[in-house]
């Protein structure tokens, strides 16, 4: 029996016809399940319960490869005995990748917060608090409109040279990706009732809870032919816009594998699916001002949008003479 607050919380460990040698084995079971609770991999377990379930779709899917890496590390860990050296550490074989470094610093950083939470570390002792974030150069790559034609194209096929079912709805994220400037996330949460007479209303689900931001596609050419195309291969009754071909919700893994095949396929160098995000705030920049992109990507500020837009493409002037 345990006493949580008030209340007292029994368990039984067996039924009593199974006698004293199952009654021994499940309370060594309970004992150790005790002593463990603070143990690195079990308290991370307990945060994607308890605080990764509600995270966005992407988010989670990089939190699962992050967790499970920082779980395997500090697996001879309890919380309350992660030194600041021992954090530097791990974080060691990141010095050449600073994106991958303060990712993995970031999460550590959560992980420890939710320890003291927890009561699993003393507060205010964070270990992560006194590590330096890198610095990190600005993403420059733009992706041109011949490469995008390029990884479309590879999509149609697999490695066998066959053509593959999933090329109409990845050409048709793609398109929507880059004729509306929405990221990933945004897109695979797309529903049919967000399509309206003006336009496709987007909620951007990164600043959901946050600042709440939405904003209105409207309609072009382009576009409503895109989402009639759309119709064209979706089955009937469902909820979401891009789909498997079982009529499942696309999840963030299975696009961005189907992606990540199809940049390989078209030899296409250094892209991933955010640069389409990139691509479409940086050409409404060119040809209709940063307002607009602004508008497009809906940021809060014009340095937000900039730092989509900048150092993608070189601006064009004339010479001196």
């Amino acid at each position: 029996v345990k006493t949580i607050g008030e209340k007292r919380k029994w368990t039984k460990p067996c039924r009593a016809k199974e006698g004293l040698p199952a009654m021994y084995v499940a309370l060594a079971a309970l004992v150790t399940t005790d002593d463990l609770d603070d143990m690195m991999p079990k308290a991370i377990a307990d945060w994607r319960n308890e605080v990764g379930k509600d995270r966005g779709a992407k988010t989670k899917a990089n939190d699962a490869y992050t967790t499970r890496e920082i779980s395997e590390a500090f697996a001879e860990f309890r919380a309350r005995q992660v030194k600041p050296t021992d954090v530097a550490a791990f974080l060691k074989q990141f010095k050449k990748t600073p994106r991958s470094f303060n990712l993995y610093r970031s999460m550590l950083l959560e992980l420890m917060r939710f320890a003291e939470e927890k009561g699993y570390r003393e507060p205010g002792t964070n270990p992560v608090s006194s590590i330096k974030t890198m610095k990190t150069p600005p993403r420059t790559r733009y992706i041109t409109d011949s490469e995008l034609r390029r990884i479309k194209v590879a999509a149609h096929y697999g490695k066998d040279g066959k053509r593959t079912r999933s090329a109409a709805s990845l050409c048709a994220m793609v398109d929507m990706a880059y004729l509306t400037g929405q990221a990933i996330g945004d897109l695979l949460a797309l529903e049919w009732s967000q399509l309206g007479r003006d336009g496709i209303l987007f909620a951007r689900g990164k600043v959901e809870k946050t600042t709440g931001a939405q904003v209105l596609i409207g309609w072009t050419p382009k576009l409503r032919a895109l989402v009639e195309r759309i119709k064209a291969f979706k089955k009937r009754n469902i909820k979401f816009v891009f789909t498997t071909q079982e009529g499942q919700p696309y999840t963030y893994s299975g696009a961005s594998t189907a992606w990540k095949r199809a940049v390989k396929r078209s030899g296409v160098r250094g892209v991933t699916f955010h640069d389409l995000r990139a691509k479409a705030l940086t050409d409404v920049d060119g040809k209709r001002g940063i307002k607009q992109a602004q508008v497009m990507g809906a940021h809060s500020t014009q340095a937000q949008t900039a730092e989509y837009i900048r150092h993608k493409k070189a601006k064009k002037a004339a010479a001196t003479r």
